[in-house]
This record gives C-alpha cells, sequence and structure tokens, in this order.
C-alpha cells in the first residue's frame, strides 16, 4: 500500500515537473519576443525623432524656399536670369530633402511592419501564456486534489487495517473460545476394567435384588450416580471412533446408557459382544451420556 502511494506521488510529481518545465520554456520565449519588441520599438521611436526632425528641417527649408521665390519673382526681369541659380540650388537641396525623406519614410514603415508583427507574435504568445497558466493552475488544482486524495484514502486505509487488526483479534478469540468450547462439548470418557475393578473404583454399584439376609440375589449393575472423570480415558467424540478393549477374545458387557444400535461390535448378545468397538453412529451413541463404561466378562 505504501509503494503504491509513493509510486503515484512520484508519477504526480513529474507530471507537475514536466508542466513546470514546459511553462518555463513558454515563459522563456515570450521575454525573448517582449524584449525584441522592445528594441524594435526604440527602434521606431528613433526613426520618427529622426523623421520629425527632417520635416521641420523641410518646412524650415520650404519657408526659406517661398521667401526666396517671392524674392526673384519681386525682381526685375532683366535681373531674373542671375538669380536662377541660388533657387535651383534650393529647387536641388528641396529634392535631396525629399530623398532623404522619402528613404526615412521607407525605413519607418519597414520598423512599424516589424514591429506590428512583433506585437501580433507577442500577443500569440501571451494568449498561449494565458492558456498554459490556465493549464498550470488546473493542473495544479488537479495535483493538489490527488495529493489530498491520497492523503485521505491513506488515512481510510490505516483505519481499515487497524479495524481489520481489530476484528482478527477478535476472531482469533472467539476460534480459541469455539475451539474450548467445542473439545469441552465433544469430550467423552470410557473406562474397561473387571466387575471387581470398577466397584473398587466406585464407577459401578448393585442395585435391586431380593434380600436373601447374606446376600441379595438378582443384583443389577449400574452407573454410579457421582463418576470420577479422572478414573476414564477421556476422548473426542469427533475423532474416536474406535474403543479398542485389552482383549479381543473376552467378551464385554456395556453398563453405562449408551445403545449398541449405534455401534459396530461382533459376536453381540444383548447387552454383551466380543472384540474392539466401532462407533458408527457418534451423535446417537454419545446422546445418553458421555461416560461409556464396559465390564470385562
Amino acid at each position: 500500500m505504501n509503494t503504491s502511494l509513493r509510486l503515484l506521488s512520484a508519477a504526480l510529481l513529474v507530471v507537475g515537473v514536466a508542466c513546470d518545465q514546459a511553462a518555463r520554456k513558454r515563459g522563456d520565449s515570450l521575454a525573448t519576443q517582449l524584449t525584441e519588441a522592445q528594441q524594435l520599438s526604440n527602434q521606431l521611436s528613433s526613426q520618427k525623432d529622426s523623421l520629425t526632425r527632417v520635416v521641420l528641417d523641410a518646412d524650415a527649408f520650404l519657408g526659406q524656399m517661398d521667401s526666396a521665390i517671392k524674392t526673384v519673382r519681386g525682381l526685375p526681369k532683366n535681373k531674373r536670369t542671375s538669380s536662377e541659380s541660388p533657387l535651383a540650388d534650393q529647387v536641388a537641396a528641396r529634392k535631396d530633402m525629399m530623398e532623404r525623406v522619402n528613404a526615412l519614410v521607407v525605413r519607418a514603415k519597414s520598423t512599424a511592419n516589424q514591429l506590428a508583427e512583433v506585437q501580433k507574435r507577442e500577443g500569440d504568445l501571451m494568449n498561449q501564456n494565458a492558456q498554459i497558466r490556465d493549464q498550470n493552475a488546473a493542473q495544479a488544482a488537479k495535483i493538489a486534489d490527488d495529493a489530498q486524495m491520497i492523503v485521505d484514502l491513506g488515512g481510510t486505509i490505516e483505519r481499515q487495517r487497524i479495524q481489520i487488526e481489530t476484528l482478527q483479534a477478535r476472531l482469533d478469540s472467539l476460534s480459541t473460545e469455539i475451539s474450548t468450547i467445542g473439545t469441552k462439548h465433544f469430550r467423552a470418557y470410557y473406562v474397561i476394567g473387571t466387575e471387581k475393578e470398577l466397584l473398587d473404583k466406585h464407577v459401578i454399584v448393585k442395585e435391586g435384588g431380593a434380600n436373601l439376609l447374606i446376600v441379595r440375589a438378582g443384583r443389577t449393575l449400574v452407573p454410579a450416580r457421582i463418576l470420577n472423570a479422572e478414573l476414564f480415558t477421556a476422548i473426542d467424540q469427533r475423532e474416536a471412533k474406535m474403543i479398542e478393549v485389552p482383549d479381543t477374545t473376552k467378551r464385554y458387557k456395556l453398563i453405562s446408557r449408551q445403545d449398541l444400535d449405534d455401534a459396530e461390535v461382533q459376536a453381540r448378545d444383548k447387552q454383551t459382544f466380543k472384540g474392539n468397538l466401532r462407533i458408527t453412529k457418534p451423535d446417537e451413541f454419545w446422546a445418553a451420556s458421555r461416560f461409556l463404561i464396559l465390564v470385562k466378562q
């Protein structure tokens, strides 16, 4: 889980860095365009100043030229021939001035066109930069949202991990408790011995019969009212399917309340049998009593 969160965070960081580098490159390009536009603007301003000076000089020149023309027009006809040379000089100077003006105008127009082109590129870059800023802002917001989501998911996963550990501990405890209860519930006991051995241990007793002064004839062997589990062999009803007897050639009598119909034995005669006792129906067999008592005949 922690490795996945670190990988996702690293991926988001790489995306953010890539976006930042792209934005930085576009920003550098925009700065270059702005510098070029500033240089062209300065150049155009200088050319405008030069052109302004030339226009002012031309206005002064035209004024002088008009004055000269008026002077020439006021002279007698016989004197105009000698005065045409200064006027021609003025015309030539005016022509030179106009050529300079035209050259400056051409250069100014070229500079203005260049400036307009740079400004257009500048506007395009600014629009792109605005889009990039919007994209970067959206990307940054998404990265922030994703980072917060990772934090929230981490907190949720941690809470779930704690809940799972708590539930697992409770489940383990419950399993142990169920196992203990199951072991106690399915615990059974058996004992095998001669009549004398079992009477001496107070596992069985004799009840009933006629009182004939010294002995009481017809008395029956039955389990004692209180049985000591320590005198028995403990088994699990779910696992112990066979009760092995010490001597398979001897007969054994069932004294306890189980029913041999729920078991499989050899040479059965009512409540006696030979050989080992195989339990075929454990639920029914142990339902009457958890204590099995077999008396060796």
